[in-house]
């Protein structure tokens, strides 16, 4: 029989992990987008070489499954060099420290085709119209194309932020005490697993509800902006 009780304590229970949440989402995010911009501009100029290697690399980690390559890297990458012959006590890395790489390249392969697309949105000529009056091409970049394109990029942004925040569920598989991670602690010692995930879902809602709703706010006032500097 569900119990009301218990339920309630859960939100109490699995609080704590909120904060590793959020810190997993926001610096894989920011390392993710760093890393996935100057893939983009790889692509954008076509760098040979290196468009292809940055080319194979998005797809792989685009069409590959997130869960597929946590245990990939986290299992599969320290038995395999330690079949080579490498000797470390890759044990005694904790978990965190892998999620955040694996977490970090899985979205800058997704971020570098949100860099992509927004920078190819911004109207060539204004780029050459900045050169004809003297910047240099690094200065257009800086002060034209970039805080353009950031405008168009930034609802895709915030929607990819909040699609991150969920992928860091499967991070407990690799035993990272996330909100996820922690909910499972919880449901096996206590076997109240209707309760407890249920909790864990409302949680997990409750905070996607909150950044929907601040990046609908943001999303409006762009808009505005928009408008008043059109």
């Amino acid at each position: 029989m569900f119990d009301v009780k218990y339920f309630f304590e859960v939100a109490y229970k699995l609080a704590p992990a909120i904060p590793i949440t959020f810190f997993l989402t926001i610096v894989s995010f920011i390392v993710g987008g760093i890393f996935g911009f100057f893939l983009a501009l790889i692509r954008l100029y076509k760098i040979p070489v290196l468009s292809t290697c940055v080319i194979v690399y998005i797809s792989f980690f685009r069409g590959t499954p997130l869960l597929v390559q946590l245990f990939m890297f986290y299992y599969g990458i320290p038995i395999y060099l330690k079949y080579l012959g490498i000797q470390f006590d890759f044990g005694s890395i904790d978990a965190i420290y892998y999620a955040f790489v694996i977490f970090s390249l899985y979205a800058s392969s997704y971020l570098s085709e949100i860099f992509r697309s927004a920078l190819l949105a911004v109207d060539k000529g204004q780029t050459e119209a900045a050169l004809s009056v003297g910047m240099t091409y690094t200065q257009a970049l800086v002060h034209i194309i970039l805080p353009q394109a950031f405008m168009v990029t930034l609802p895709n942004l915030l929607n990819f932020f909040i699609m991150q925040l969920k992928n860091t569920s499967l991070a407990s598989v690799i035993t990272v005490p996330e909100l996820m991670g922690l909910a499972d602690i919880e449901s096996g010692r206590s076997s109240r697993f209707l309760e407890v995930y249920f909790m864990a879902a409302l949680m997990y809602w409750g905070i996607c509800v909150v950044l929907e709703s601040l990046s609908s706010y943001i999303e409006k006032r762009l808009q505005v902006f928009r408008k008043s500097h059109a």
